[in-house]
């Protein structure tokens, strides 16, 4: 029966550990202008009958040899792992790693296990060929020596590795020698001068193991709430001056920074009243308005970031809204002493005409041995003809080092063990460059480039859920890959994109974690955006990014049109979260999420952690729209 026989059926679920992704905004925003949409993974699929959104993307928790969903479709064989991608330190135990086959017709009788293991690890049981006979198990102990390891398991229907195969799965170990450390301050806050009414924003960098936690403090008098590496004061006020310190400890122990002064002086004008966001039917008038107190003011209005000829007063006027009214708008207020830009008022037109999500992709690392799986959901009762692509060394071109250099891609129902469609070497065939040109996609070497990419046509029934599973050809080989999924119809069809996730390691700087969507159509689209970290803990995942923020900018453009640090159990997102099938949020949790309604264009997703904290976040976008 081998491999591919009948002897394995999925089982119910199963986990796979969520991988790091990086993705510089500049390079990001340059390499979108023409595949404007960076967006996403896979998660979690349920299936709730005819409901709009039967399959919910959620993060991936632990490893499933020939899958990337963490909740597959009844009455399948998984061969499960608890962790695929453990981190350990050296003299310190690790969390057991159990494997065995579920949901097969009768258990494994043995197991073969091969590679490196990191010196102090054994797998119980197994003799010194690496032959395990029993159902299941577990690797343990103290890691001895630090370094990256890679062990491949693989699993036999009866004892002594004979009969039928299944797998092989990996798992890679990454053992360092860090040990426990007191806190230690890498940059303290700088001290600032700011104007009345201003936001003022503090951080602190430190590092520590275990990691640190914050107190800020002004005039050595704790700030209540202030625990977190940033502290931010909005509308700052003479009162607010002084010096402000961070408290930073952990188990080992404490250390306080060096003391930030905050100067409040007067200046530009203050902004008492923000223009408001309006969402209206066709042929409206709009009015967009601005608050402010000073003397001697002067208003300029601007659209998506350029300042709009005559609009110079503290009124906005748009006659007869249409299609083409629709964008960012925002007001700078200037007198003698300074200038003070309002926020952003989005202004949407009900045009009645169609829009959909027509492109989503991701950027991530695939580790040596491991693999990145984004992936997406169609809803609709047909197939769909979508370009898919897994980018590698082409990445190049656009000043991406470290990339993959010869990447194989499978796109695999969730539920499914078999891939509808794989690739390793697109070839540079006519029909495929036709098919780039066709839907803005940026062109491939033709002939010799390593890139894989397919155009396929994939059923969707009700709302059915796809993994794109990108591996590098040799599995010592690790590298940055971009994955890309592209609507290749008119929108008119009948089967569409709706409801893509992205998970990974979120870094600073220009390693935080960076997904992006485009809205095809001329209506506008309702959308959930969030950045979940605390809450993918139920889900048995370990070094969660603890306190996610989340900012939503045009491509394109320097300026926030949405933003959220801890969504604050907001009823009307909690609304949103049932409406979209995405899984509850604790009311108290510092994740992050936010409900927009967004014009037809591109957009990217920034996620970081408040005070440059780091861990792995789950990102995800529902289309709320019926």
């Amino acid at each position: 029966m081998g491999t591919h026989g009948t002897w394995y059926r999925m089982s119910p679920f199963a986990f796979k550990t969520l991988r790091r992704l990086t993705l510089p905004t500049a390079w990001l925003l340059l390499l979108l202008e023409r595949t404007p949409a960076m967006r996403v993974a896979v998660a979690t699929v349920e299936s709730v009958g005819s409901t709009r959104i039967a399959v919910l993307l959620r993060s991936a928790v632990a490893g499933v040899a020939t899958l990337g969903g963490v909740h597959a479709l009844a009455g399948a064989t998984q061969f499960v792992v608890t962790q695929s991608n453990v981190v350990g330190t050296v003299g310190t135990p690790i969390t057991p790693v159990a494997f065995t086959v579920i949901g097969a017709a009768i258990p494994s009788g043995s197991f073969t296990i091969s590679g490196t293991l990191p010196p102090g690890l054994t797998v119980a049981n197994a003799n010194s060929s690496g032959l395990l006979n029993g159902s299941a198990g577990t690797i343990a102990g103290t890691p001895t020596q630090s370094g990256n390891y890679t062990v491949s398991i693989l699993a036999w229907e009866r004892a002594n590795g004979t009969g039928d195969s299944f797998g092989p799965t990996l798992v890679g170990f990454t053992i360092t020698s860090t040990a426990a450390t007191a806190p230690t301050i890498v940059t303290p806050p700088a001290s600032q001068t700011a104007r009345i009414g201003d936001t003022v924003t503090l951080s602190v960098v430190a590092t520590g193991s275990p990691a640190p936690t914050y107190q800020w403090r002004r005039n050595g008098t704790l700030v209540s709430g202030a625990t977190g590496a940033t502290l931010t004061l909005p509308n700052v006020q003479p009162a607010d001056a002084g010096a402000y310190t961070a408290i930073v400890s952990n188990s080992i122990g404490l250390v306080s920074s060096n003391a930030a002064t905050l100067t409040v002086i007067a200046g530009g004008p203050i902004i008492a009243t923000q223009p408001q966001s309006q969402h209206v039917p066709p042929g409206t008038n709009v009015t967009l308005t601005v608050g402010t107190t000073g003397n001697g003011l002067s208003f300029q209005w601007h659209k998506n970031g350029s300042a709009l000829p005559g609009a110079t007063s503290a009124t906005l006027s748009l006659a007869n809204a249409e299609a083409a009214s629709m964008g960012f708008y925002s007001v700078v207020v200037t007198n003698a002493t300074g200038s003070t830009t309002s926020a952003i008022a989005t202004v949407t037109v009900n045009t009645g005409s169609r829009s959909r999500l027509i492109n989503v992709s991701t950027r991530g690392y695939v580790p040596a041995g491991g693999a990145l799986t984004p992936g997406f959901v169609l809803q609709g009762a047909a197939a769909k003809t979508v370009v898919i692509r897994a980018i590698g060394p082409t990445l190049g071109a656009f000043g991406v080092s470290g990339t993959l250099v010869d990447p194989v891609m499978d796109v695999i129902p969730l539920g499914s063990a078999a891939a509808v469609a794989s690739n390793d070497n697109w070839g540079g065939g006519a029909s495929l460059q036709e098919a780039f040109r066709r839907v803005g996609a940026f062109p491939l070497a033709p002939g010799n480039s390593n890139d894989a990419s397919v155009e396929a046509a994939l059923n969707a029934v009700g709302a059915t859920g796809y993994t794109v599973r990108i591996t590098s050809k040799n599995p010592a080989i690790a590298g940055i890959a971009l994955a890309e999924v592209y609507d290749a119809e008119p929108l008119t069809t009948g089967v569409r994109l709706v409801n893509v996730s992205t998970s990974g390691f979120v870094g600073t700087g220009d390693q935080a974690l960076v997904p992006g969507f485009f809205i095809g159509g001329e209506a506008p689209k309702q959308l959930l955006i969030r950045a979940v970290g605390p809450g993918l803990t139920p889900f048995g995942v370990g070094g969660v990014l603890a306190d996610p923020q989340l900012t939503l900018v045009p491509l394109g453009q320097d300026f926030t049109v949405a933003a959220n640090d801890n969504w604050g159990g907001v009823t009307a997102l909690q609304t949103a979260f049932a409406q979209a099938g995405a899984f509850a949020l604790p009311e108290g949790s510092r994740d992050a999420a936010v409900v927009v309604r967004l014009p037809p264009g591109g957009y990217t997703v920034i996620v970081a952690g408040v005070g440059a904290t780091t861990g792995t976040a789950l990102v995800e976008i529902y289309d709320l729209d019926p």
